[in-house]
């Protein structure tokens, strides 16, 4: 499986590029939440009023008059007509294009405004939408979302570095009292919001019980969790194994479709090994 992956860096290019071919509008809406951002950026742009989706539900027909807006803003100041034209947007809209679709439905007897419905990616030629920027066909994981794509039922997940900080302070040694302590009380990274396949980490099989318990802390839903054998951290050290071991699992896992790893050298190495899609946090790129 492929997987089509846009980053943040990617999204903010894509919409800065997309503002300067859209048409005229007096006011945009952005869909919540990832029409958030799109929808500022054009706003602030433009220098149009950003109108939000509840205001716009319940008072179409004052939505755009009431805009919250500062005094001095010249639009503001030199008085600007606030005419009618609202452009709707999301990052993304689906083959059907459920969303807004949904909206045109809730909408659809709004004679006040002339509304466009409009996404920064649409998925398919069948996607409703009246402007989009580029297609970004499915499956497909974006960066501002990855940890609750629903994906990651059958995917691996690398542990420092990911679900949680990475250990940084010295190299780990045996009966590490400081590596100790931060197994128990290190902040989580990034928690998944969906249930998902397995931990594949370097940790050894030692730290297994406290390791089971931060994930349990945290409200962590996996299947399996898959460590170290080696008995020291030197051992482990000499062994080298890393990727091989976490590349090994994956792609004896046969319905797994991703990797998430933190490392970019492993990453690659992951990806080289088992030539499946391999989703690298650190640097934000998927290997596939």
């Amino acid at each position: 499986m492929k997987y089509n992956f846009v980053s943040w860096s990617t999204f903010y290019k894509d919409i800065a590029a997309w503002e300067r071919q859209l048409p005229e509008f007096d006011a945009v809406c952005g869909v919540p939440r990832s029409g958030l951002p799109v929808a500022a950026h054009i706003g602030l742009r433009r220098n149009i009023r950003i109108v939000d989706l509840r205001s716009l539900l319940e008072n179409p027909k004052t939505c755009i008059s009431e805009a919250s807006i500062r005094n001095y803003n010249p639009i503001v100041h030199y008085q600007k007509p606030y005419g009618k034209r609202l452009l709707i947007v999301d990052d993304c809209t689906g083959v059907n294009s459920d969303t807004l679709n949904g909206l045109r439905h809730q909408l659809a007897d709004v004679k006040e405004l002339e509304i466009s419905y409009a996404a920064v990616y649409r998925a398919a030629s069948t996607s409703k939408v009246d402007f989009y920027f580029r297609q970004v066909s499915k499956p497909r994981i974006f960066e501002w979302n990855w940890f609750r794509h629903w994906g990651l039922k059958n995917a691996c997940l690398d542990m420092d570095g990911v679900l949680c900080e990475d250990w940084t302070s010295h190299p780990e040694q045996e009966n590490d009292e400081l590596f100790q302590g931060h197994i128990e009380t290190v902040p989580p990274l990034y928690v998944p919001d969906v249930p998902f396949k397995a931990i594949v980490t370097s940790r050894l099989e030692c730290y297994r019980e406290k390791t089971e318990q931060w994930l349990e802390k945290h409200n962590v839903k996996y299947q399996t969790l898959v460590m170290h054998p080696a008995k020291t951290p030197q051992e482990r050290r000499a062994a080298g194994d890393h990727a091989k071991r976490k590349a090994d699992f994956y792609l004896k896992s046969l319905d797994s479709p991703l990797f998430i790893e933190s490392d970019v050298r492993q990453a690659r190495e992951i990806r080289s090994i088992s030539n499946k899609p391999v989703l690298c946090i650190d640097t934000m790129e998927m290997f596939s």
